[in-house]
């Protein structure tokens, strides 16, 4: 039975107390195999050192978005969020033990992810075309022919891009040989988001066995959750552009975290094991360092978690569904009664990507 000290009010303790009084037993600090701290204010977080001896977790509950930044700087080894949900609490209790008990110590844990987000923070940035298209998009003045001449002058992702729009899934019954052909039929927003995938796929040009895959099935994954992304953002009335991004590089942290994994992962849990840190983080952590906005870097870090925002929900069902398509039915459902939507409504979101990409990529990434 795990040993859990807590430290902080005792309203909070009590919510953990009944909740995991059948998993763990509760001791004083000093006894502890995991340590949780009650993080109520900034003051609070600045007092405590930057490493513990035992796992910890920090609990957080103030609404300091100060406190949320701050938190990278202290090695942990993960956090709550009100309100609990035992599975979720006691999952990541779980993965943190083991990795203690596999021989790996937390200060060992510290070191590894220290490196993995050093490696983050030194990624290369956004392709040139990538960042300029994204800039164009968030600008009210771009026209059509800006986009298409920025296309263009790349010839390498305009004879890809070319290339995947004459593929099966577009169902063109001609051959298109030039980007502003493909413009006319499919649109500018079609043509704009597949040079944006096409300018991400070098992020994936390496050797992905620990991860059961390979790097060109796990961009396929990711091409597809940005369109299913971008695709219920339109039913949703949000933002389909930043959703297609956020789908796009929901699973950049891959290609971070597999330069450092020694055995192979089937879960986040299992990336948590080895290295004190998963891709859901680390992809975050990129996309911060890449100046996206907050609201798609939180998707990100979100995608194997239902947050509570739209956008990490929109990407955690748009990752679930298209992992999952033998599932699509009851997915389907969810989806509707989470958003306040007919099944209908949403079957229509997400029929025609999941019907003609399952034969197409077949993608069996996590």
């Amino acid at each position: 039975m795990k040993k859990i000290a807590y430290r902080g009010s005792k309203d909070n303790l009590k919510q953990f107390l009944l909740m995991l009084k059948d998993d763990c037993q509760f001791v004083q600090e000093g006894d502890e195999d995991l340590l949780i701290i009650e993080i109520d204010s900034l003051e609070t977080l600045f007092r405590l050192p930057k490493k513990f001896s035992v796992s910890a977790f920090f609990f957080i509950t103030t609404k300091d978005r100060r406190v949320v930044e701050s938190i990278r700087q202290y090695y942990i080894s993960g956090i709550f969020t009100p309100p609990l949900k035992k599975e979720d609490v006691l999952k990541k209790l779980s993965v943190a033990l083991a990795s203690t008990n596999k021989g790996k110590s937390s200060g060992e844990l510290d070191t590894l992810k220290a490196k993995v987000l050093a490696k983050a923070e030194s990624i290369p940035a956004l392709p040139a075309l990538a960042k300029e298209l994204l800039r164009l998009s968030r600008s009210d003045n771009s026209q059509i022919k800006d986009f298409i001449v920025k296309i263009k002058k790349d010839q390498g992702i305009s004879s890809k891009i070319i290339k995947l729009v004459n593929s099966p899934f577009y169902g063109l019954r001609q051959e298109i040989s030039s980007i502003d052909r493909a413009t006319v039929l499919l649109g500018i927003n079609t043509v704009k988001n597949l040079a944006l995938a096409v300018s991400t796929e070098g992020y994936y040009n390496k050797h992905f066995n620990l991860y059961k895959s390979t790097g060109q099935r796990i961009w396929e994954h990711s091409v597809a959750v940005a369109m299913l992304s971008e695709s219920l953002a339109e039913m949703l009335g949000e933002d389909a552009d930043s959703l297609y991004l956020a789908g796009l590089m929901h699973d950049i942290g891959k290609s971070i975290l597999v330069d450092f994994l020694v055995q192979e992962v089937d879960t986040t849990e299992d990336e948590l094991a080895q290295l004190g840190i998963d891709h859901s983080t680390v992809g975050g952590t990129v996309l911060k360092k890449w100046a996206v906005a907050d609201s798609i870097a939180t998707a990100v870090m979100n995608h194997h978690a239902k947050a509570e925002d739209t956008y990490s929900k929109i990407v955690f069902y748009a990752n679930k569904i298209e992992r999952h398509r033998d599932e699509r039915q009851e997915i389907i459902g969810e989806i509707a009664q989470n958003f306040g939507k007919s099944y209908d409504d949403v079957n229509n979101a997400v029929a025609e990507i999941l019907n003609t990409k399952s034969d197409e990529m077949n993608a069996d990434t996590q």
